[in-house]
């Protein structure tokens, strides 16, 4: 005797959920290998380490501060240029320090005396023959001094 082998509402049920579970592991997959494939590719990295890194210090100090800027760049051939930027509202400080390439300092201390309150972006930019290669940037707050508002 044949039987019907019609699919009954409940192994449909089943199937569909097992085929959508499916589909979402390989979306899942696909976005992760997208998300590393990016985050690879667009990293500006230089045999695991950055082209350039900066640390100021104090991050936090009193108006009329000293800020001690202490810049690391990798060694290249294409290194011509180091220049360094303190920004506020209210001032601003630049300088330049030339590079000779491969045989240059790997690290460059800038001392910049007497810098008023404010919020600062302190950003180093190496550049090459053709423009910027490499930067980086920190934030440094300097307070006003006991007994003013600014």
């Amino acid at each position: 005797m044949l039987q019907s082998c019609k699919p009954t509402p409940d192994t449909l049920g089943k199937r569909g959920a097992s085929r959508r579970l499916e589909g979402n592991n390989t979306m899942k997959r696909l976005l992760l290998v997208a998300f590393f494939g990016a985050l690879v590719l667009g990293a500006p990295i230089l045999h695991g380490t950055p082209r350039i890194a900066i640390h100021v210090s104090p991050v936090v100090a009193m108006e009329p501060a000293l800020l001690t800027i202490r810049t690391t760049v990798e060694p290249s051939d294409e290194n011509r240029k180091l220049n360094i930027t303190i920004d506020s509202d209210a001032y601003t400080s630049s300088s330049d320090i030339p590079l000779e390439g491969r045989s240059a300092a790997r690290l460059s201390v800038l001392e910049i005396r007497d810098v008023p309150s404010g919020l600062y972006e302190v950003r180093a930019v190496v550049s090459g023959s053709k423009g910027p290669i490499a930067d980086s940037m920190q934030i440094v707050k300097i307070q006003p001094a006991v007994g003013r508002a600014h």
